[in-house]
């Protein structure tokens, strides 16, 4: 069971956050994982159909901008589609975040 401060911290990821892939706003959803009862609150990409922890817009933007630009491409051995670009989209944004957190520290 998730404390007040997480879901909190959610709701402002929620309310902050777009999907790293597609850029889309997320929502929060309890998340069934099994049929056993395994279930938790988390935030989803409604576009994607997943669960996306998400980045802020800004990141994204400059994600999309690069992949465009420099026509980046870290899954080589895929079929080039929209599904591709989106996750090379998420691997920039992955290593931006990363760099600009330890950048501040």
């Amino acid at each position: 069971m998730m404390n007040k401060k997480d879901i909190n911290t959610l709701k402002e990821r929620s309310e902050r956050c777009v999907c790293k892939m597609c850029g889309s706003k997320l929502e929060m959803r309890i998340i069934i994982h099994n049929q056993y009862g395994g279930e938790e609150l988390d935030l989803f990409c409604p576009k994607c159909s997943r669960v996306e922890y998400g980045t802020e817009p800004q990141i994204y933007n400059l994600a999309k901008e690069f992949v465009e630009k420099f026509e980046f491409n870290y899954y080589v051995d895929m079929i080039e589609d929209e599904h591709n670009i989106q996750l090379n989209r998420g691997k920039i944004c992955d290593i931006a975040a990363w760099i600009i957190k330890n950048y501040k520290q």
